[in-house]
């Protein structure tokens, strides 16, 4: 799915703001999937936060080709070749210690959303975390005015995409072997969203 909606300037200006909260959560961790990576701002500042970090970049098959030119200077050992993941497909082979994936859920229609959460599930590690950065609702909570109009402009442009309440994706996750383990205010009404696979 397109996870992206023509601003690539948001990912420059939030990426200090995500890594901020990201870095203590993925301090032990040695692979990070990347979903959406769009073009490739995330995972260029993955390897100046997390320089030890083998960064897996993957975006949709119709956006590999952009992530794959965004990419095509890099000569970090760490940033390997950029993947074309559909995430209602195969995806590539784990264990990761976590999945990343900024300003995703609510551009994917919700049977994607459904397949990055289950996908997830199986390539996470044991006690392996999935990172989610972006705009959120919650169930029976009147939405802030920036995210009420955002969630508007979306569904117009698209009925299949929309902001997605935060009690639907933990109820995803539940399924998946996943519980949530912090959630975290970010500017501009975002949050992030990070749960753990159960070590069992």
């Amino acid at each position: 799915m397109s996870t992206h909606i023509g601003d690539d300037s948001a990912a420059e200006r939030n990426k200090r703001p995500i890594f901020d909260a990201l870095v203590p959560w993925l301090g032990g961790a040695c692979r990070v999937l990347e979903v959406g990576a769009g073009d490739a701002t995330h995972a260029r500042h993955a390897r100046e936060r997390l320089p030890d970090i083998v960064w897996q970049a993957s975006d949709a098959p119709g956006h590999h080709r952009r992530l794959v030119a965004a990419l095509a200077d890099r000569k970090e050992l760490n940033l390997p070749a950029p993947l074309a993941l559909d995430v209602r497909g195969d995806w590539p082979a784990g264990p990761f210690d976590a999945v990343y994936g900024a300003n995703v859920a609510h551009i994917m229609d919700w049977a994607a959303v459904q397949a990055l959460f289950a996908g997830a599930g199986r390539v996470l590690a044991a006690g392996g975390l999935l990172c989610l950065y972006g705009p959120f609702l919650r169930a029976g909570v009147t939405p802030e005015p920036g995210n009420a109009n955002f969630d508007a402009a979306l569904r117009a442009r698209d009925p299949a995409m929309g902001l997605r309440e935060i009690e639907a994706l933990d109820a995803l996750a539940t399924r998946g072997g996943l519980s949530l383990v912090d959630d975290i205010a970010m500017p501009s009404d975002n949050r992030l969203l990070i749960w753990r696979k159960s070590i069992a």
